[in-house]
């Protein structure tokens, strides 16, 4: 059996590493000319070209293609790089995501995502005070805070009401604000971003927000989430909405072809965070070694280290909380019909065990009680 796999990001490469140790032939298309690296870790290497470089493998494996697959022909099982075609027998789609842009900023000079390797390499090059990061998610507080120990002056616009919206409540974002802000961030929420201000050679001087305020910009590190990358699927003509549609079995609309990671969606959700990632490595390799497994949606947790202080959130955090607060430890566990749903762990992570031995399963109020008990 010939498998080829379409993105070198940790999906892609777990299932290629995981096909080739059972003696599978594997072919795996990288758009990128660097091999593997950990693009969660770009943010910490920032403006350190020798910490950047340590993020790449040493070695690269011998099924590594370093060139961008352009086409994908569902019915003669080819795949395309430019003029040149690749047959498969089983084709696993894992290209991942794409940064979220916004129009206003195409084209402005001092303006840049960071989502590639070549990303990080142009910020650390071009990288002028002061610094904005606009988007106080998870990627966002992380690049505002590794750009903040480099030296450089950080502020972070939040256009919600608070940071890490998704995974916080008000009580949460705030103890977190305040430790951020306590190492320097300065952190404006609930601010939108209507117009910027160019100097005369066109570079990036300030950013206007809808109360006309300025806030002086030179570098701007936008961070506003992610879109799944399903160019190539779509134009092949599978069945895509947010992302790549697929079964229990991660297979698409066509059965030789699965998705999987950020670019996947099943039953409607695409979470795009690693722990996902590697649960439909897994499953897709032992599909492909003729295993016949479902898919297992794993524990959906994120988690944020500062300086002294960490921060976990899991599942759903929606809805009424039983909570408790003790100086800047924080604990809130959403409970429905009976059920853990979601919880947020901040400053402590002693319960952690617990949150996700009993996630979506049945807790007593006893339970309950003994978890706020600190």
């Amino acid at each position: 059996m010939n498998v080829i796999i379409i993105g070198n990001g940790v999906a892609g490469a777990t299932v290629a590493s995981k096909l080739a140790a059972k003696g599978v032939s594997v072919q795996l298309f990288s758009e990128e000319p660097v091999g593997f690296y950990s693009r969660i870790l770009l943010p910490q290497a920032l403006c350190d070209k020798d910490a950047l470089q340590d993020l790449i493998a040493k070695t690269d494996p011998p099924y590594l293609q370093k060139r961008a697959a352009t086409a994908i022909d569902p019915e003669k099982k080819l795949v395309y790089s430019g003029n040149t075609a690749f047959s498969y027998d089983k084709l696993v789609i894992a290209t991942g995501s794409r940064s979220r842009m916004l129009d206003i900023f195409s084209c402005t000079d001092g303006a840049c995502a960071l989502r590639t390797f070549s990303d990080a390499q142009n910020i650390g090059e071009t990288i002028e005070n002061p610094v904005v990061v606009l988007g106080g998610g998870l990627l966002g507080l992380e690049t505002a805070l590794w750009v903040k120990r480099k030296g450089y002056e950080v502020t972070v616009l939040e256009a919600a009401d608070r940071i890490l919206v998704r995974q916080l409540d008000t009580e949460g974002a705030s103890i977190l604000k305040a430790h951020l802000e306590a190492q320097g961030l300065v952190i404006k929420e609930g601010v939108k971003t209507q117009a910027q201000k160019l100097d005369l050679g066109g570079h990036i001087r300030a950013l206007v927000t809808e109360g006309e305020e300025e806030v002086p910009c030179r570098t701007l590190l936008l961070s506003l989430g992610v879109l799944p990358e399903i160019t190539l699927a779509k134009a092949a003509g599978l069945k895509t909405n947010r992302g790549i549609v697929v079964d229990q079995y991660l297979q698409t609309s066509n059965s030789d072809i699965l998705a999987i990671g950020d670019c996947a969606e099943y039953e409607g959700r695409v979470p795009g965070i690693i722990p996902v990632a590697l649960a439909m490595a897994e499953t897709a390799a032992a599909n492909l070694l003729g295993e016949h497994k479902s898919y297992q949606t794993p524990v959906l947790f994120t988690r944020f280290k500062g300086d002294g202080l960490d921060v976990v959130s899991v599942g759903s955090i929606d809805g009424p909380a039983l909570k408790k607060r003790t100086g800047n430890r924080y604990e809130a566990y959403f409970v429905q019909d009976g059920k853990l749903k979601g919880a947020i762990l901040v400053g402590s992570t002693e319960h952690l065990g617990f949150v996700r031995s009993h996630y979506q399963k049945e807790v007593s109020q006893e339970e309950m009680a003994t978890l706020l008990a600190f």
